[in-house]
């Protein structure tokens, strides 16, 4: 299924960037309207480290805070390698470190829902290098 990035909710979006900008691996958005009555959607990324998991949770905090979308909480212990940003109604983002990932698998448990690859280049604005090289000069 393809699904264009700016038809999705601004939380997802906001999501989505933050998760690509940091680096994370393997971002999924899995669907769950009509499956799942706590969320609309998962958004599932790998992270390779507990540092990187980190790093984003503290971003997605601050940018969800800054933009005024919905921040219910995080689920975050240290060693677990698995966290939850709950953003309401419209989102819950699930960090993993890869191994976690595979044990826990949420593709397979949620296979009734429709599950989209992510792709970096719609979510992440890019900048032409060689035109910001020319403001400069």
């Amino acid at each position: 299924m393809t699904t264009k990035a700016q038809d999705l909710p601004e939380s997802i979006k906001m999501g989505a960037s933050i998760l690509f900008e940091l680096r994370a691996q393997n971002v999924q958005l899995i669907d769950l309207r009509g499956i799942k009555d706590v969320t609309d959607f998962f958004l599932v990324a790998t992270c390779e480290s507990e540092a990187q998991m980190q790093a984003i949770l503290n971003e997605l905090r601050k940018e969800f805070k800054a933009n005024k979308l919905p921040n219910l909480g995080v689920e975050y212990k240290e060693g677990v390698r698995w966290a939850v940003f709950d953003a309401g109604l419209d989102l819950m983002i699930h960090l993993f470190e890869e191994e976690k990932r595979n044990e826990i698998s949420l593709d397979r448990l949620y296979a009734d829902g429709k599950i989209m690859d992510l792709d970096e280049n719609d979510f992440i604005k890019t900048t032409d290098k060689k035109a910001d090289e020319n403001e400069l000069v």
